[in-house]
């Protein structure tokens, strides 16, 4: 894909005026660190998604694929920060891959970041530290995963965290709150 170049726009703030030789081969790359993930290659694959990203920091789907890897192996404060920053080129209209509809990449990615806010929330430096800080991640994780479950009903991992966070999924009816016949009586000594 080309595009034609406006002299007016800058090139350092507007991705689609710059001239996309530097992307090629990237696609390539993309597709044989997935590879190296599923063979069990996991530092094979961190340093091609970190190669990529070295070339183009723009896109967002090496950032995501890094941050899951991340969070698999335990380091979540990259993990988060991978993350957040895959979701805000995302929201900026950064998304490189065309083969997965906008909501779909969206939704993995708003479901992605609240994974791994759920797991920082779980850490002891989180758990033993100032309740402040676990219900701001908590609170933040639940406003992920609802958007996920919003934007990709089919996401059911996030549709999981959602119904298990208790939240309702403002979609026009769709809710993932307990029904009133499934919700526990606080007293349990009565019947």
């Amino acid at each position: 894909m080309s595009h034609k170049r406006d002299k007016d726009k800058d090139p350092v703030t507007d991705p689609t005026e710059l001239p996309e030789a530097h992307l090629e081969g990237l696609g390539a790359s993309f597709l044989g660190g997935i590879e190296q993930l599923r063979a069990g290659r996991i530092d094979q694959a961190i340093k091609t998604f970190r190669g990529i990203l070295a070339v183009e920091p723009r896109l967002p789907e090496p950032r995501m694929e890094l941050a899951r890897i991340l969070l698999d192996t335990g380091r979540l404060h990259e993990a988060e920060a991978e993350a957040k920053e895959a979701l805000r080129l995302l929201e900026a209209g950064g998304q490189w891959i065309e083969e997965l509809s906008e909501p779909i990449v969206l939704g993995l990615a708003h479901g992605l970041l609240a994974e791994v806010l759920r797991q920082v929330a779980d850490s002891d430096e989180v758990i033993f530290g100032p309740p402040e800080r676990f219900h701001a991640l908590t609170n933040e994780a639940r406003h992920h995963f609802a958007k996920a479950a919003t934007l990709d009903p089919e996401n059911q991992h996030a549709s999981y965290h959602a119904f298990f966070m208790n939240l309702e999924i403002p979609d026009g009816g769709m809710s993932l709150a307990a029904p009133p016949e499934l919700a526990r009586d606080p007293d349990p000594t009565t019947d």
